[in-house]
């Protein structure tokens, strides 16, 4: 397949090692990252060390659904070593990946400022709030806790000082990456979800040279993480949870009914409006999603 073959000289090129087919991660840590949950299969696998780190980028796949429809989508994702760096474990989901999420209003930790914050700190922490939703512990973890107990408990700004320092919140405004993992002392990222390569379901993968820029983009991030060691976190900032479960039942439970309500609606006039006004059938449908949503979101968060 073209893949391999371009990976495969992207990486004599540059003397890394390559497999086609791999078992996964080498170390038993890496292997653990929560990026992998329900992978299937990897392929492309390159070893090596970039700018003094050594790194491996591989391709996975992992199973999808969209509607009715079930399919595969391969990721490109690189793990290096934070090896020196004391780092929380947490997860960066980017906000243009994360419409179902912020739908049923999973949004990770809010980042608020009070009133003695500059204007350039808080256009900063704008900048990186439409970027990104921090999820302190993991966006996994911290939901099926909240879930499964009391609300999730907030990590304290002590231990994400590393991630809330000035230049890594600048940095990461900016930045243009797919899912951020950190833990147990790997950083994992996987490629934007900017490419089409197949039908229904987009893979998402980077393909010989192209994966140069997700290694800039990993080193550039533990670089800025490394050199703000020294750097004080934003005294004026505070963590908030933004999810609340029961707020997340009521958004289920409103969206379900909203979208049953509709379809009974579309179905009436489906026999009732002439041929020409079946293309509004679906609105109705559309409708009773976003106004159940509302009104079960509502209800719980009065609770």
């Amino acid at each position: 397949m073209p893949h391999h073959h371009d990976t495969a000289g992207w990486a004599q090129e540059n003397g890394y090692d390559y497999h086609a087919e791999t078992q996964g991660a080498i170390s038993k840590e890496a292997r653990g990252l929560a990026v992998f949950r329900k992978a299937e299969r990897f392929r492309d696998h390159v070893q090596g060390i970039h700018r003094n780190r050594p790194f491996e980028i591989l391709d996975f796949e992992k199973q999808t659904q969209e509607g009715d429809m079930y399919g595969s989508v391969w990721h490109t994702v690189i793990l290096i070593p934070t090896t020196g760096l004391d780092l929380p474990n947490f997860d960066l989901v980017p906000r243009r990946e994360t419409g179902g999420m912020n739908f049923l209003g999973i949004k990770g930790l809010e980042l608020k400022l009070s009133a003695t914050a500059t204007i350039d700190e808080r256009q900063m922490v704008d900048a990186f709030d439409k970027n990104y939703s921090l999820f302190g512990g993991g966006a996994f973890d911290a939901l099926e806790a909240s879930i499964k107990s009391a609300p999730h408990r907030v990590p304290s700004l002590a231990e994400t000082a590393s991630i809330c320092k000035p230049s890594v919140l600048s940095f990461l405004s900016t930045a243009v990456t797919g899912y951020i993992e950190v833990r147990d002392g790997y950083v994992a990222i996987c490629a934007p979800k900017t490419r089409i390569i197949t039908g229904a379901f987009n893979d998402t993968i980077l393909r010989g040279r192209e994966r140069e820029s997700l290694l800039s983009v990993a080193n550039d991030l533990l670089d800025v993480l490394e050199s703000s060691a020294r750097e004080a976190p934003l005294r004026a900032l505070t963590l908030e949870n933004t999810f609340r479960p029961a707020q997340f039942l009521g958004t289920l439970i409103g969206s379900a009914l909203g979208f049953f309500v509709g379809l009974i609606v579309s179905i009436i006039l489906f026999f009732m409006l002439d041929s020409k006004y079946l293309l509004l059938i679906p609105l109705p449908i559309l409708g009773g999603i976003v106004l159940g949503r509302f009104i079960g979101n509502r209800l719980m968060r009065a609770k």
